[in-house]
């Protein structure tokens, strides 16, 4: 059975293993975790356990570092057969001469899934390949390696793209966006805090900066590089008020009061935290805990306690470039980064630039088509108020037709009548007949085209379709 390849978190512990495990780099047990996932592998050995717990690479390991991939599994030699020694036997003349044999040729290896994959976008015409839709996660990873081990050419990028309703994958080379290949210019960090900005300055006297006094210098200066360099091209920054406390003494946390900094393009507010990474150190029991670990009673055993690690992170929620969060490691210092955090800003806040515009346009558009569909509402509403008027006319100028026939009826019957009485009563029933009919013939009055009734939005609601009659925004439909 195929082994799957490395995700990115067991690439980074990997290669963290192959550059000697240096400490502090990892906070808590979740890369030890991962390292004895490597070890049931075979690409890495596992041995000890708290205090003594050891990590090395193996060769495999070695290989997957170096190629990005398992190194291809060859069928191993079928194992010598031990066969008794025997007596040595007495010289019979020279031994015969055994043929040369021809030395062997190295075995080839396989291309293996990421190297098969890169060759396979290069050979398409358009750079793409089609994948079942099951395998898109199996093919980001295999993205994720081949970024890893710089087996993409420069200026371009792999990604998967899928359509879940259609249930189709597939993958793609293609260049880099331009942000990502713009050579970004160095912020720099002042080596004091004279003349520092109110930001930093409240921030240093804020209860809750909980970061140790000897990186707290450092922490304030990489915020007051970030406030400086924010200035100088044209933003904001302020300073976020800690949480209130409640009664009790309880924090209450929300997200207007989130972070230690803010940031401001535009109108756009990005609030940012500075952190101390943590680690968790074995406790070292005392003598009254050791006892009770002693009677099976639960004793604390990990301790948290800060290193000289600092994170920046950005706590405002929306669209994400490089991401939110930068941390000191063992390649890349915080200051190195501090170029980046402020282009991911950036990038954010031209995208929200852009959603706006586009938020724009579109309110733009449906105000149009609202008022076309109010214009069409409206010619309904004289229609059906013409027609319905049209109606009820026909409807009398037929219900007269009616009542003069009935009268002529009437008349004629009444000629006929012997009793000079009942003629003469007949014959002024059948004349009042005749005149109520000319009374309410429309075809007696003047005509004329009917006025258009108010459109009110009740009037104009039943014509205005999947729209509101109140406006192109609104939801209401009474």
């Amino acid at each position: 059975m195929p082994r799957l390849p490395l995700n990115a978190a067991q690439l980074e512990v990997l290669t963290w293993v192959r550059d000697g495990a240096p400490d502090g780099v990892y906070d808590g047990y979740d890369h030890r975790i991962i390292a004895r996932a490597l070890h049931n592998r075979g690409l890495v050995e596992v041995k000890g356990h708290g205090k003594q717990w050891q990590v090395s690479m193996t060769e495999d390991g070695a290989y997957y570092v170096e190629h990005g991939e398992y190194p291809s599994e060859e069928k191993s030699p079928p194992p010598a057969v031990s066969v008794p020694a025997a007596a040595p036997a007495e010289p019979q003349g020279p031994a015969p001469k055994r043929p040369a044999t021809k030395p062997r040729r190295p075995a080839t290896r396989k291309p293996g899934p990421t190297d098969a994959m890169m060759a396979a976008l290069l050979a398409a015409a358009d750079n793409r390949i089609e994948i079942e839709y099951d395998e898109r996660r199996r093919y980001e990873q295999l993205a994720k390696t081949a970024e890893r081990f710089n087996k993409i050419p420069e200026g371009m990028q792999v990604t998967v793209e899928s359509h879940w309703r259609e249930k189709t994958a597939h993958v793609r080379l293609h260049p880099l966006p331009e942000w990502r290949m713009r050579v970004l210019d160095p912020v720099p960090v002042p080596a004091s805090l004279r003349g520092a900005s109110d930001v930093v300055k409240e921030l240093r006297d804020r209860e809750d900066f909980e970061i140790r006094s000897g990186e707290k210098n450092r922490a304030l200066r990489l915020v007051q590089a970030l406030v400086a360099e924010a200035e100088l091209r044209g933003h904001k920054a302020k300073f976020i008020e800690p949480p209130p406390k409640d009664r009790w003494g309880y924090v209450q946390k929300h997200d207007r009061n989130q972070g230690h900094l803010m940031l401001v393009l535009g109108p756009d507010e990005y609030r940012l935290s500075i952190i101390q990474i943590s680690k968790n150190v074995e406790h070292v029991l005392s003598k009254t805990e050791a006892k009770r670990a002693e009677q099976g009673l639960w004793v604390q055993k990990w301790d948290v306690v800060p290193t000289e690690r600092l994170s920046i992170r950005i706590e405002t929620h929306g669209v994400k470039f490089w991401g939110s969060e930068w941390k000191d490691t063992a390649d890349r210092s915080l200051e190195d980064s501090l170029a980046q955090i402020l282009q991911e800003l950036e990038l954010r806040h031209e995208a929200e630039e852009r959603s706006r515009e586009a938020a724009e346009r579109a309110r733009i558009e449906r105000q149009r088509r609202w008022e076309i569909a109010r214009e069409q509402a409206v010619l309904a509403l004289a229609d059906s108020h013409r027609a319905e008027l049209l109606a009820q006319q026909a409807k009398v100028w037929k219900k007269a037709a009616e009542i003069r026939e009935y009268a002529a009826t009437v008349e004629d019957r009444a000629s006929s009548d012997q009793d000079e009485d009942a003629r003469r009563d007949a014959l002024e029933w059948a004349q009042w007949a005749r005149d109520y009919a000319d009374r309410i013939d429309p075809l007696r009055q003047r005509l004329s085209l009917p006025e258009p009734p108010e459109a009110t939005e009740k009037a104009l609601q039943p014509f205005m379709g999947r729209w509101s009659a109140y406006g192109p925004e609104s939801t209401y439909r009474g």
